[in-house]
């Protein structure tokens, strides 16, 4: 009776069915973490199977000089969207993509596609500085629907880093921030790290001679930690010294009491990575921009260069080094806070999630160029020859006036003595307000 049972059926039944079990799974794995043959990103949710797949793809042109792979780190988002730079898909049709981000770049080229479908948005996006990078063509207007910037008034805010409680909830950077307060000891480990500590400052640059004069503060700075036997040691292309090793946050960690976080340019909410050279190897930041700190870092665990003369300055450096109470109450944030560059949701999961989540149309910003320059920046777009050391900071425009005026003195007594209008010198705008 036994041998009237052929067991060969079912294994071969067991071995089928396992082989299709494995195929489903390697498809499903590949279609929710976005792998395709293109050379694109795509993100896609991976909590949600369903949603996702019921969700057509948005898909987005990252509009570059270069073309070829746009490459992001490993991203989770909720929403299912593919980056490119393949501005030949859609057989170059760019009005087939949902939305196109330009950089930087865009500012200064004539090279924009050349049809539009009212239904795409445009998206203006940089990490730089609006003093390096104004918008100054008139074509800027009107042209870009979505700003994803660094600054906190960007339809989506791109930040170098944020502030998160020890739960982790998103503290800062934002517009209004409520800090809390702390009285409890700085941690073991930390004041171990602290009291290794011998040197004064560091300050790893590369963009030399900045026009924020950040070297000429730093200049003064030194000769009054040079009264106290303190000074700050530069690192990097502007001094040629490098860090040991190239362990530049290693030797910050064990060495320097405070690290000079100071911005090449002056403009509104541009705080940049530099800090993170303070607060990642527990060095005190000193910092030097022109945003409101209060937005983005704790209180008491940074010192604003510019709210103080580099003499009281260098004082206040002796006194915190001298006294290790007064040293400590600068890490008291970290008994609240962590401070990190890794930014979660990443920036780009909220522009496919906009996308996403659409209603209606969004005209483009019609005065972006005052947006992005503020009210006095435009003078950022004036030619070199209306510039000089003494000038590049904090200038207005009836002193850019002047400057006009004295360069065409003499065609201007040439025009008056005809009975000519000003309009015939071709008057600058700024002039005739």
């Amino acid at each position: 009776m036994a041998q009237l049972v052929n067991t060969d059926y079912p294994l071969k039944a067991v071995a089928v069915c396992i082989l299709f079990s494995f195929i489903y799974i390697f498809y499903d794995i590949c279609t929710s973490v976005g792998i395709n043959y293109e050379g694109d990103i795509t993100i896609s949710n991976q909590k949600s199977k369903r949603s996702s797949h019921e969700r057509n793809p948005k898909y987005i042109l990252e509009w570059a000089k270069r073309r070829g792979k746009i490459v992001y780190p490993t991203i989770k988002c909720s929403d299912n969207c593919i980056f490119t730079r393949d501005k030949g898909r859609f057989d170059g049709d760019y009005t087939k993509f949902d939305a196109i981000i330009f950089n930087e770049d865009i500012l200064s080229t004539n090279e924009r596609p050349i049809k539009r479908d009212p239904s795409q948005i445009y998206i203006f996006s940089t990490l730089e500085s609006s003093y390096t990078v104004p918008a100054c063509e008139i074509h800027d207007d009107d042209y870009f629907n979505w700003t994803f910037t660094y600054r906190l008034d960007s339809d989506i805010v791109w930040s170098y880093f944020q502030v998160r409680s020890l739960k982790g909830q998103i503290v800062a950077p934002r517009v209004s921030v409520t800090w809390k307060q702390n009285n409890h000891p700085v941690k073991k480990k930390i004041r171990y790290i602290l009291k290794r500590k011998n040197k004064a400052a560091a300050w790893l640059v590369s963009h030399c001679r900045a026009d924020s004069l950040r070297d000429d503060y730093l200049t003064r700075l030194q000769e009054h930690l040079f009264h106290y036997s303190l000074k700050i040691d530069v690192y990097g292309d502007c001094s040629k010294r490098k860090c040991p090793n190239n362990a530049c946050g290693y030797m910050i960690r064990k060495d320097y009491y405070f690290y000079m976080a100071f911005e090449n340019s002056f403009a509104d909410d541009y705080v940049t990575e530099k800090i993170l050279h303070g607060y990642e190897n527990y060095a005190v930041p000193i910092v030097y921009g022109g945003a409101n700190y209060s937005r983005f870092l704790p209180p008491g665990s940074y010192i604003n260069a510019r709210e103080i003369h580099p003499y009281n300055l260098a004082f206040k450096m002796y006194q915190a080094i001298k006294n290790r109470e007064i040293y400590l109450k600068y890490f008291k944030w970290t008994n609240l806070y962590t401070i990190t560059s890794e930014v979660k949701p990443h920036p780009l999961c909220e522009v496919c999630k906009r996308l996403h989540n659409m209603e209606g149309v969004y005209p483009a910003r019609k005065y972006f160029r005052l947006w992005w320059n503020r009210l006095n920046g435009m003078k950022w777009c004036l030619s070199n020859e209306f510039w000089n050391e003494t000038s590049n900071v904090n200038i207005d425009v009836r002193t850019l006036c002047k400057l006009w005026l004295r360069k065409n003195t003499a065609t201007i007594r040439k025009v008056v003595l005809h009975g000519q209008p000003m309009r015939a010198l071709h008057t600058p705008q700024y002039c005739l307000q």
